[in-house]
This record gives structure tokens, sequence and C-alpha cells, in this order.
């Protein structure tokens, strides 16, 4: 199985927008092994015997609201939940970040794909009233627009192919959508399978005016193991 590095596209997608100052998550080495993307990425692993765990720190800019990405695969031969309540990112003072609410992502999810459906429809309209819209610009019926319009995969120009549905990668608010379904959610993680996601929490309005690096440890618990990183929370003008 790949485990990927997420680069911070989508992350952002779930984060704030970032003020002249903001915090980024930067992970240690655990037993001197970090694995480092592009554009900041990091990620740290911890193996047991019964199960896999990546860290995944996406370099986006943390104020109002952060990310970092867990991913778990099962080595075990018992079934364990895995979601929100089994991450826990808590500062040296004792401040715990708390995982934002699921529900506003969920009416964003229900919104964007509302407006997928209505702009997917109308494209779709558009494109295969395409001979009508020329027969109106040419005054009149055409050879070529009484020409059978040609399949999808045809390499005749003109008309041809926009009978074709939408591609949805295409439509507005896609790559938003694809960051929604990204988030962590709980999930029952059987024998030999994998499951995470985005881990995304708010930013205490006081852990933020400080503006200075602050230790910051994550557990994760995998059924009854706990596996602990280290990072920093660290300030960034």
């Amino acid at each position: 199985m790949k485990w990927w590095i997420i680069a911070a596209g989508s992350a952002s997608l779930l984060s704030s927008v970032a003020f002249a100052g903001s915090y980024r998550v930067v992970l240690e080495p655990k037993d001197g092994k970090m694995l480092v993307g592009h554009a900041g990425v990091q990620a740290v692993d911890d193996r047991t015997a019964t199960a896999l765990v990546r860290v995944i720190s996406p370099g986006n800019a943390v104020d109002q609201r952060g990310t970092v990405r867990v991913l778990v695969m099962n080595l075990g031969p018992k079934e364990f939940e895995f979601g929100p309540d089994q991450v826990r990112l808590t500062l040296s003072d004792g401040t715990t970040l708390q995982p934002s609410s699921v529900e506003q992502f969920e009416k964003g999810r229900v919104l964007v794909e509302h407006e997928n459906r209505i702009a997917g429809s109308t494209d779709l309209r558009t494109r295969n009233n395409l001979p009508g819209l020329e027969q109106q610009a040419n005054g009149g019926p055409t050879a070529q627009t009484l020409a059978p319009v040609a399949r999808s995969g045809s390499s005749t120009s003109g008309t041809g192919g926009h009978d074709r549905p939408t591609d949805e990668s295409l439509l507005a608010g896609a790559e938003t959508l694809n960051a929604i379904y990204q988030i962590l959610i709980p999930q029952p993680v059987p024998p030999n399978k994998a499951w995470g996601g985005y881990y995304v929490f708010d930013m205490p309005k006081a852990v933020f005016a400080r503006r200075t690096d602050q230790p910051l440890s994550i557990l994760v618990e995998t059924g009854a193991e706990q596996h602990r990183f280290s990072a920093t929370l660290k300030w960034k003008r």
C-alpha cells in the first residue's frame, strides 16, 4: 500500500485565511526519521506490531484554524474505531486544540454539491444546444449545423463531442469538495485496512495572541495503543 504525502493545496481550503503572521505545525523526527515533501510538507511514522500511524503536517498557515493529516493502518487481528476522538493535540501549558465542528463542513458540502448540480445541468444544456445557437448566429441552417453531432471522443471539429456529460472535476467547487471529503470522520478500521484524513482544529484566540513558538504533543490512539509525536506550533510573520 502506498502512503502518499498530501500537499498543502487541499489542506489550505480547510484552514482560514492567513493574517500578517501565522503559525505552522512543524513535526520533529521520530527515531531520527522524517519524510519531507514540497512546500513544507512533513510526515512522521510510528509502527508497532498492531498498527502503523503516519502524521502529516501539510505546511499550511494556522491562524483561526489549522490541520494535520493522520493516517492509520490496522496490522493487528482486531478491528478498532478511528476518528477525531482518537487524535489529541496538546500544547505544553495543557491547552488542547479542539477539533472543528464537522457540521459546518457538512453544510458546506451540501451547498457546494447543490451548486455543482445546477452548474452541471446548465453547462450540459448549453453544450447540447450549440447547433441551435449556431443557426441563430448564422441566420439559418447550414450544412454544418444540419450534420449529425459527432460522438464523444470523435476527432471531428466544430460541434463534435459537445454532447458529452460535463466533467465534474472542472466545475467550480470541485477542489473544495475534494478537501471536505478528506476530513477525518469516525470509521471502523478492520485488520489489514487503512483509514485517515484531515484533523481540523480551532485555534484559541489566547493561544494565537502569544505569537511565539509553542511545544505541541500529538497523541494518536489505535485501539488500546497510544502513539505519541512531538511537534512545535511555530510562529512565522
